[in-house]
């Protein structure tokens, strides 16, 4: 009387192998081709900042690259454009005191050519600006 129990085609141990490798190929798709969020019209290297608030929600992203170019929504505009594309914006807003605006500048932009942007921003109507920035290294969390 024989009472191994009886012994497993080899078959069925490897049947996990090919799972394995859909699964596999599909994380690397989607790693490759998946975008959470669309990318910047222009790199922008933000300045440091000591706070660390989150973002929230913004009718409008405003890119300022370090030779000055504007990028509204990742649209190139002139100077002359941005205060005329930000009364249009206030204008189609529910409630135009609440529009946010985020500003992403490059950290290299001198603070007087940032301040002529703002100028162009408040002419337009606009009363709520907020500035992007990066963490400082080595500083822990607030």
């Amino acid at each position: 009387m024989n009472l191994r129990p009886p012994r497993r085609p080899q078959a069925q141990e490897n049947s996990m192998i090919p799972l394995i490798n859909v699964v596999f190929l599909m994380l690397a798709f989607f790693m490759i081709l998946g975008q959470i969020e669309s990318p910047d019209a222009v790199r922008v290297d933000p300045p440091k900042s000591l706070s660390r608030e989150a973002q929230g929600e913004y009718a409008a992203t405003l890119l300022v690259a370090a030779n000055q170019s504007l990028y509204l929504n990742n649209r190139r505009l002139d100077p002359g454009q941005l205060t005329s594309e930000i009364r249009r914006l206030l204008e189609t807003a529910a409630d135009p005191q609440s529009v946010r605006v985020l500003v992403k500048a490059d950290g290299s932009l001198p603070a007087t050519e940032l301040r002529e942007v703002l100028a162009l921003l408040r002419a337009g109507g606009l009363l709520r600006v907020s500035l992007a920035t990066e963490a400082a290294a080595g500083r822990p969390p607030a």
